[in-house]
C-alpha cells in the first residue's frame, strides 16, 4: 500500500506541475477526486465490497498565438488483479496549431466519431477502459499517439486525416483469458479519413478507417489437415467504411450510422473467428416537459456468413460456442433496441438517467441507472448500477458477474 501511495503522489505531482510550468501562458486547470464504494470490480472475478479512488485532471495552456498544449490524465486505485494496484492513463497530451483554415494536433489524443447516442458503428479509432471505476462513458476513453490534420473547406465541409498508433481497449474478460495464447498482429500504425458536412437541415459525414479492432476477439487455432487445436486472443485487422447523419424534424432529432466492418487476414495467417459484417443504428430523440429528454434507437448487425454450429465434434462445438459469446456473433442477423430517459431537477442540482439495451434474438439485456446530486460547486454525489441479464450463451448473460452498484462522492477543484 505504501508503494501505491508513492505512485499516486508522484503522478499527482506530475499533473499539478503542468500549470506551474506555464503559469504565465493563460492556463486552464481542472481536477477532481472521486471516492466510491462498489459492489464489484468489473473484471468478472466475483469480488465484492471494494473501495475505488480516482483522480482526473486536465490542463490547457496557450504557448504562442497559434499553439496550444492540452493534457488530460487519470489515476485510479480499484482492487482487481493485485489488491490496490494504482493504474495511470495519460489520455491526452498534444500540441495544437491553429492556422487560418487548418488545425494540426500532435501527441496522444482522443478521437470520437459518430452521431448516434452512445452506440457508434463508425467509431473504431479510440480504445476504452471498461474495467475502470469511471462511471461516465467519455471518461473511459483512452487516447493514443497520433498526428491529425483538419482542413476547413468552406461551405463544402471539413476534411480530417489521421495517423495514429494502435492502443487496445481493456475488457472485463481480459484477465480470465490470459491462459489463451496471444496471436501477433500487423503493423500498429492506423490511418483514418473523414469528410464532414454541416448543413441547415442535415449534418452528415463519410469516413474510412484502416487499423486494428480495439476490443479483443477470440479466433480458432488450426493445425495440420485443418484440424482445430484451440483458441487464441488478439486484435484482428479491420477496415471500416462508414456514413452517419443527423437531422431535426420538428421537435424530434433523428440520427443514424451505418458501417461496413471488414476483418482482413494477417501476414501471420487467416482471420478465423471474427466475421465481417454490416453494423447500423437509427434512432430518434426529443425534449419532454420538465427538462427531460428521451431517445430510442434500433441497431443491427448483418454477418456475411452464418455463425452456425452443426456437424462438428463436441470439442470443436465447445470452442465455437466460446467464440460466439466472446465475439458477440450468434445469428446471421441480430438486432435490438436502446432506450434512454433523463431529467434535470431543482435548477440542475439533481439529474438522473436510465439507459437500457436489449438484444432481441437472445433476449439478453443491460440496464444502467444513474443519479447525481450537486451539493455545491465543489462537491457532487453520485449513485448508480450496471445490471446485465441473460442466458449463459448470450452477450450480456456472459458478463452478468459484472452487475454492480456504486455510490461516490466527487470533490471538484
Amino acid at each position: 500500500m505504501k508503494k501505491n501511495c508513492n505512485q499516486l503522489r508522484a503522478a499527482l505531482a506530475a499533473l499539478f506541475s503542468i500549470p506551474a510550468l506555464a503559469a504565465a501562458q493563460d492556463v486552464q486547470f481542472n481536477a477532481s477526486l472521486t471516492v466510491g464504494a462498489w459492489s464489484g470490480n468489473r473484471v468478472l472475478d466475483e469480488r465484492s465490497g471494494v473501495l475505488a479512488r480516482a483522480v482526473a485532471a486536465s490542463a490547457g495552456a496557450d504557448l504562442a498565438d497559434s499553439i496550444r498544449l492540452k493534457v488530460d490524465a487519470t489515476i485510479y486505485q480499484f482492487p482487481q488483479q493485485r489488491g490496490d494496484d494504482t493504474r495511470t492513463a495519460l489520455r491526452e497530451a498534444y500540441l495544437q496549431w491553429d492556422g487560418e483554415a487548418t488545425t494540426v494536433r500532435l501527441g496522444p489524443q482522443i478521437v470520437a466519431w459518430g452521431r448516434a447516442d452512445r452506440v457508434n458503428p463508425t467509431d473504431n479509432l479510440t480504445a476504452r477502459d471498461y474495467t475502470s471505476p469511471f462511471t461516465v462513458d467519455e471518461t473511459q476513453r483512452i487516447g493514443a499517439p497520433a498526428l491529425s490534420v483538419t482542413r476547413e473547406l468552406g461551405e463544402a465541409g471539413r476534411l480530417s486525416v489521421l495517423a495514429k498508433r494502435f492502443r487496445p481497449s481493456k475488457g472485463p474478460s481480459d484477465n480470465n483469458e490470459l491462459a489463451l495464447p496471444a496471436r501477433p498482429h500487423d503493423d500498429e500504425t492506423e490511418y483514418a479519413l473523414k469528410f464532414d458536412h454541416t448543413g441547415e437541415s442535415l449534418d452528415w459525414s463519410v469516413s474510412y478507417f484502416d487499423g486494428l479492432e480495439k476490443l479483443r476477439s477470440l479466433q480458432l487455432i488450426r493445425g495440420p489437415a485443418n484440424r482445430i487445436l484451440g483458441a487464441s486472443r488478439g486484435y484482428a485487422p479491420l477496415r471500416a467504411f462508414g456514413i452517419d447523419g443527423a437531422a431535426t424534424v420538428g421537435a424530434w432529432g433523428l440520427r443514424g450510422e451505418l458501417a461496413r466492418l471488414r476483418y482482413r487476414d494477417t501476414r501471420y495467417g487467416a482471420t478465423d473467428g471474427r466475421l465481417s459484417h454490416w453494423y447500423g443504428i437509427v434512432g430518434a430523440e426529443t425534449n419532454l416537459p420538465g427538462a427531460a429528454t428521451a431517445s430510442v434507437q434500433y441497431f443491427f448487425r448483418h454477418f456475411g456468413e452464418a455463425p452456425v454450429i452443426g456437424n462438428i465434434t463436441p470439442a470443436e462445438e465447445a470452442l465455437r460456442r466460446r467464440l460466439r459469446i466472446a465475439n458477440n456473433q450468434f445469428h446471421t442477423y441480430q438486432d435490438g433496441f436502446t432506450v434512454r430517459y433523463g431529467q434535470r431537477l431543482w435548477n440542475d442540482r439533481v439529474d438522473y438517467e436510465l439507459v437500457g439495451m436489449v438484444n432481441l434474438r437472445e433476449h439478453d439485456y443491460a440496464i444502467r441507472p444513474r443519479v447525481s446530486l450537486r451539493y455545491s460547486d465543489h462537491i457532487k454525489f453520485l449513485a448508480g448500477a450496471d445490471v446485465f441479464k441473460g442466458k449463459e450463451e448470450s452477450f450480456f448473460g456472459s458478463i452478468k458477474k459484472n452487475t454492480v452498484a456504486f455510490a461516490e462522492v466527487v470533490f471538484i477543484y
